[in-house]
């Protein structure tokens, strides 16, 4: 069964949690506001492609298997 959220107990004052690509911003009537930092987001994401692509160009090493004994 859904339960309602407890309301803070902050008398009007409007909330924000930065993060490091989002900004989330709440009102006192319980509305919120979404800020993205595209700059942030995309330097983030280009950094993350350009680590796959290192390491997908990497040469893998054949492991070395041994020889069962008869």
């Amino acid at each position: 069964m859904a339960t309602r959220k407890k309301k803070d107990s902050t008398d009007g004052e409007v909330k924000v949690v930065k993060g490091s690509h989002l900004t989330v911003t709440t009102f006192p009537d319980g509305s919120t506001k979404l800020e993205w930092d595209d700059e942030a987001l995309a330097r983030d994401v280009r950094e993350a492609i350009a680590s796959v692509e290192l390491v997908a160009e990497k040469p893998v090493k054949a492991k070395a298997t041994r020889k069962k004994k008869a």
